[in-house]
């Protein structure tokens, strides 16, 4: 059975849907609760649905672009 390819949307700043992104190191908290992200590599992620059981696989490739 063939995997089905996606996303997951995430909800960044004004409500806006993005894809979710993959980035380097542990998670630091900021001072007001967010994540900081500031300087590392981030990745946008490719989701696999398998249709007959629901399962998910997230990959987050190295493409042209990708990077920020």
């Amino acid at each position: 059975m063939q995997m089905q390819e996606g996303f997951v949307p995430d909800v960044g700043q004004n409500d806006r849907f993005r894809r979710t992104r993959w980035t380097e190191g542990r998670p630091e908290k900021t001072l007001f609760g967010g994540l900081k992200v500031k300087g590392r590599r981030q990745l946008d992620t490719v989701t696999f649905r398998c249709p007959r059981c629901g399962w998910l696989i997230w990959f987050a490739p190295e493409l042209p672009g990708s990077d920020e």
